[in-house]
């Protein structure tokens, strides 16, 4: 496999037209963490277009045969991890229906691989380098392009029946079946038409997330703007940055200071980022050499355009051989997007929320040639398939026994605004 490096500006219809030739292959993906004011908390900066092997999860595959499947590659696997997956690893199941229909499980090793580099460089890697930066310099005209149509969103289930599902959870809190359970809620919109890659890119702009992909299977796509990894791998070392804790932003210098101030003195919310870091640590320690697990970081601000979040760092250090769908059997679904105990509150998720997740609550990332891989949480993301018109987000929050269910939905809200925002509500 050829490297070949080039400058973005060369490419007469530039980053736009890089996106839209990705676009139009059947599977493709870019990872983008370009908006990450942290390099060390971002995702690398890439597209992987075309796939020559892939592996997806069945009835007549197994996941511990994806082990197999990753052999060494110098081109490195695009993964994408559907929450679905939670029934291969626990004896699961799910009673809603899947309305988008991503894979459980879906790996691919990409035909052209085309990395972003400082000062507008890329990277092609590629069978024939020089043939595909040809072909990306005929790219003079860019496609008559859709506008972003106005969008109204409906809720899965109405406000009303949203806020007795949290009475219901909170009385199995009280009976002690549960410490914290993160319920999500679908809105959805059908019969859209749009072109993907003109929504992600408006939704980029907006949330500005250190983990935000686009990602093609067939007629499936996720526009995702997600400020939250699940975990990295580097050499031996795993870490995990669990999100919990939220609080709106304010357009007033001084209030807004205030929301984040009170935000890390939350009781509440601490609480909640602390019990998702001690599942986290309970996790890592499965895959974990003995007494490497530590917390370098608990409840940490970061601020990002629509919202304050609380972040934790939680890392270890891997056994020997460990392999990659051993620290994902340890670790998915991520403690963030269930709460604890896992597997019981992953029961009462199906049993109470309104809808399938899908692809939501999974993962998207990246595993490098040398094993490494950086994958994210699916949070404020977009599904959609083209061929019906089905639209949909997710968004969630955690719950405990100190929880107000008014104010959670309010919490959901504001975690919604920049995709709400792309489609003019």
């Amino acid at each position: 496999m050829q490297l070949l490096e080039k400058d973005l500006n060369e490419l007469p219809s530039g980053l736009p037209g890089l996106l839209h030739w990705a676009s139009a292959h059947e599977h493709f993906c870019v990872l983008d963490g370009s908006a990450g004011a942290d390099p060390d908390y971002a995702f690398p900066n890439l597209i992987a277009v075309g796939a020559t092997r892939s592996f997806e999860l069945n009835a007549s595959r197994s996941f511990s045969e994806l082990d197999d499947f990753l052999s060494p590659t110098p081109m490195g696997y695009l993964v994408q991890i559907g929450y679905g997956l939670k029934d291969r690893i626990e004896k699961l199941s799910s009673r809603h229906i899947d309305r988008i229909g991503f894979p459980d499980l879906f790996v691919f090793e990409p035909l052209h691989l085309i990395r972003f580099l400082p000062d507008q460089k890329l990277q092609l890697q590629s069978p024939d380098p020089e043939a595909l930066w040809n072909d990306l310099l005929q790219i003079q005209d860019l496609p008559g392009l859709v506008p972003i149509p106005a969008v109204s969103f409906q809720a899965r289930c109405t406000v009303e029946e949203y806020l007795e599902q949290l009475s219901q959870v909170q009385r199995h809190i009280r009976r002690g079946d549960c410490y914290e359970l993160n319920y999500c809620q679908e809105f959805f919109a059908e019969h859209v038409r749009m072109e993907p890659v003109s929504v992600y890119q408006a939704l980029s702009r907006i949330v500005q997330a250190p983990f935000s992909c686009l990602y093609r299977h067939g007629s499936r796509w996720l526009i995702g703007a997600s400020p939250e990894r699940f975990l990295k791998k580097t050499g031996e070392q795993v870490e995990s940055r669990p999100m919990k804790g939220t609080a709106p932003r304010n357009a007033d210098p001084i209030q807004d200071k205030k929301l984040g101030e009170d935000l890390v003195q939350s009781e509440k919310d601490r609480s909640e980022n602390i019990m998702v870091v001690d599942l986290v640590r309970n996790d890592l320690s499965r895959v974990a050499a003995k007494s490497t697990v530590e917390v370098p970081v608990l409840c940490q601000l970061h601020s990002f355009p629509q919202v304050h979040q609380l972040v934790s760092t939680v890392r270890a250090r891997l056994r020997p051989e460990v392999r990659f769908t051993e620290i994902i059997k340890a670790c998915f679904p991520m403690g963030s997007m269930t709460g604890a105990p896992k597997v019981r509150v992953m029961e009462l998720t199906d049993q109470y929320e309104c809808s399938a997740r899908g692809l939501y609550s999974g993962s998207v990332g990246f595993i490098e040639p040398n094993g490494d891989f950086d994958l994210n949480v699916v949070i404020r993301s977009l599904q959609y398939e083209s061929d019906s018109g089905y639209l949909s987000y997710h968004v969630g929050s955690g719950i405990t026994i100190y929880s107000d269910p008014k104010k959670e939905w309010e919490e959901c809200l504001w975690k919604s605004t920049g995709i709400r925002k792309v489609f003019g509500e």
